[in-house]
Formats: C-alpha cells, sequence, structure tokens
C-alpha cells in the first residue's frame, strides 16, 4: 500500500469510525465521535429534529452522506449515481425503521469504498485521487455538523 493509500484509508477510517482503540491520539476527530457511532448513538426522533428552518437534520445529513458514498462507489465502477445533490437533501426525517435501514446502508457503501480504498492499485487518474482527497473534507463537514446538532438537541430536550 503506498503512503498516500495508507493516510487516504487511515483518515476516511478515522472519519467513519472514529480512533482506533489502540490508538492514543486522533487525526482530526475526538475519539470515538466519528459519523458511524455517532448516528449509531442517535435515535430516529432525535435525528429528525431541525433546529431550525435553516439547517438541516442529523437525518438529513445521513441521507446525503448515503448518497455521496453511492456516488463515490459508483463512479469507481463506472455505474450511473443514483439521485441528484438537490435530492439527497429532501429527507430530513425518519421512522425509526427508515432509520435503521438508512444507517445500515451507509454502513455498506462505506464498507465497500473503505475496502476499495485499501485495495485500490491505481490512484493515478485525476478523478481517483482528487476525488478520494475530496470526500475526507466534506465527510469531514457532515461530521462536524452533525456533531453540532447533536449538541443543540442535547440543550432543548
Amino acid at each position: 500500500m503506498s503512503d498516500f493509500q495508507s493516510a487516504a484509508t487511515c483518515l476516511l477510517r478515522e472519519c467513519f469510525e472514529g480512533r482506533p482503540i489502540d490508538q492514543p491520539y486522533t487525526w482530526f476527530v475526538e475519539g470515538r465521535e466519528a459519523i458511524l457511532p455517532t448516528l449509531d448513538a442517535t435515535d430516529a426522533d432525535t435525528a429528525s429534529i431541525k433546529p431550525n428552518e435553516m439547517t438541516s437534520s442529523i437525518a438529513g445529513h445521513a441521507y446525503h452522506i448515503l448518497y455521496a458514498l453511492r456516488g463515490a462507489n459508483a463512479q469507481r465502477t463506472g455505474a450511473a449515481t443514483e439521485g441528484t445533490w438537490e435530492d439527497s437533501w429532501k429527507e430530513q426525517a425518519a421512522s425509526a425503521a427508515e432509520w435503521d435501514e438508512v444507517r445500515a446502508r451507509i454502513r455498506e457503501e462505506y464498507s465497500s469504498l473503505v475496502k476499495w480504498f485499501e485495495e485500490n492499485e491505481d490512484w493515478s487518474p485525476e478523478q481517483i485521487h482528487v476525488g478520494a482527497l475530496a470526500m475526507l473534507p466534506h465527510m469531514a463537514f457532515h461530521l462536524g455538523a452533525i456533531q453540532q446538532i447533536v449538541r443543540f438537541t442535547k440543550q432543548v430536550n
């Protein structure tokens, strides 16, 4: 695995999984406060709260994360991307069953993407290496937004 590939995989894992248990430091997350553990610790009712009309709910961010992961996986396989960027923000609430489903689908798409990060041998095309790097700040942005909404919902509840 190249240094670039190793670093990209490490940062993607940290964003979605958090700090590895046996690692005493992180690169940018606070401990286990990553996307997957945060979504797992949030129930459907809390995920559906919009702090105000100008912001998205945690569920809205989750649906968008799912769209972005699907898009990244589709791009690498040459498949058509399902849905549009705008449509990925339409769902802002989820029932308990829908919330379980979106979290499961995020895990599936993430697992597929991180496996590709680990196994891909050709990072030379611009769409590949720049796309991989763009995924990292994009997901870190959503993690930060979700963390702020979590803090907000704890204050009002």
